[in-house]
């Protein structure tokens, strides 16, 4: 095997490639402490805490309130490639080993992670627009949906190369550079438009509405003060079709349910309701694709209830242990048609974070590379099958958007 310090020259190189391939995961945020991921393994789930704004109160005299946090989670995650050892040992010079691992291997572990990422959180958003044609007027749209709810820090808009094409074609010009994104997100990168950056990135899905529900359900129980009155609901990520399907990014709404924003204010933004997938484990470590919806927290109007991200008029939560709330499809949106999917979000409403994946039984544990936000994790073993000894190299991440509301999905309709 070459020295350590070739591997790790080798590891750096290709962490680099890779983050250069992933516009998408570029300069996310990373919401967990290295003490936070300290002995977690492949498949396990590992949470944090968000905390609530508070509250604030008029005069002079001060109350203190109890602490609201959001326990949020993700799972462990991996991919990997392997080289047989004898290739990755030749490749002691920087342009064949850019030839033969660099330029193929790179792409194809970038894009796998992306799309990962990509399908799971592409529509954790609460706010969506819709179009019939593609425009400036739907990138507007998006940027300032997340306007109307204050998000801080540095927007970017996600859209397939199709869609930004037929939308540049209205005027390029329009398109405003800038330094800072140009170097973030590089070829990808067309300017800036309407306080966003727009960047080209193929992969992002195309939903087909075929066969959705058209009015799934939510059925939450009910929380109520110290005389009985409804004050709000449990926290919920349920969404029951019945006999129908649950189609994974089919966004509803449900009559006066509106946003509450970061800062405790409720809005008129409407609530919307996007259904989702993830990649989870159970105790035994077997992957399984759940369907849900991101967690809704629903507080009666002017009650402030808990840590809310929604709120409804007190009326619409009846007095019962339980309500349902009917859901329909999002004005626009029409069952068994198709439409390109964007999203428009904070830079940093992202997170993700690598772990330090565990060493494989008889494995040797090579070198550890790191560039930017990737790091790469190099191991060599005998693969007892064939004979022949590998070196593989893993990717170890847990990503995922844990604030929707820093997040709008597009919907833009195929012609």
């Amino acid at each position: 095997m070459a020295g350590t310090f070739t591997n790790r020259k080798k590891l750096v190189m290709l962490a680099a490639a890779i983050y250069e391939k992933m516009a998408y995961i570029k300069n996310a945020d990373s919401l967990f402490a290295e003490s936070d991921l300290k002995n977690k393994k492949y498949g396990m789930r590992v949470s944090t805490y968000l905390a609530d704004p508070g509250t604030v109160r008029d005069g002079i005299v001060a109350s203190a309130d109890k602490i609201h946090e959001v326990e949020v989670f993700a799972w462990m995650k991996n991919k990997n490639t392997a080289v047989e050892i004898d290739l990755w040992d030749s490749l002691v010079n920087i342009e064949d080993f850019k030839k033969e691992i660099t330029s193929k291997r790179a792409g194809k572990l970038a894009r796998e992670v992306q799309l990962a990422v990509l399908n799971e959180n592409v529509y954790r958003s609460c706010q969506a627009v819709v179009s019939a044609t593609s425009g400036f007027g739907i990138l507007t749209d998006a940027s300032s949906a997340l306007d109307e709810l204050a998000v801080d820090g540095d927007l970017v808009t996600f859209l397939r190369p199709t869609l930004h094409g037929k939308i540049a074609e209205g005027g390029l010009s329009k398109f405003i550079p800038s330094e800072k994104m140009k170097d973030l997100y590089d070829d990808n990168y067309l300017g800036q438009y309407a306080g966003s950056a727009q960047v080209e990135l193929a992969g992002m899905p195309v939903l087909d509405t075929t066969g959705a529900c058209e009015h799934p359900t939510i059925t939450v129980d009910t929380v109520k003060d110290s005389g009985g009155n409804v004050i709000g609901l449990k926290p919920t990520s349920t969404i029951v079709a019945g006999s129908a399907n649950l189609v994974v990014g089919m966004p509803y709404v449900v009559e006066g349910l509106k946003i509450v924003d970061e800062s405790g204010i409720e809005t008129d933004q409407d609530y919307v309701v996007i259904v989702t997938q993830e990649q989870q484990f159970d105790a035994e470590g077997n992957a399984s694709t759940v369907v849900g919806i991101p967690e809704i927290r629903v507080t009666a109007k002017g009650k402030g209830y808990g840590n809310p991200n929604a709120y409804m008029a007190a009326s619409a939560l009846g007095s019962d242990s339980s309500v349902t709330l009917t859901l329909s499809p999002l004005a626009g949106i029409t069952i068994g048609k198709k439409y390109d999917i964007g999203q428009c979000r904070t830079v940093k409403a992202l997170s993700f974070d690598q772990y330090r994946f565990e060493d494989l039984p008889a494995a040797k544990q090579d070198s550890v590379g790191t560039f930017e936000n990737i790091t790469l994790k190099a191991q060599s073993a005998p693969e007892i099958l064939n004979g022949v000894a590998v070196t593989r190299i893993d990717m170890p991440f847990l990503a995922k958007i844990f604030e929707p509301r820093r997040s709008v999905t597009i919907f833009c309709e195929r012609t």
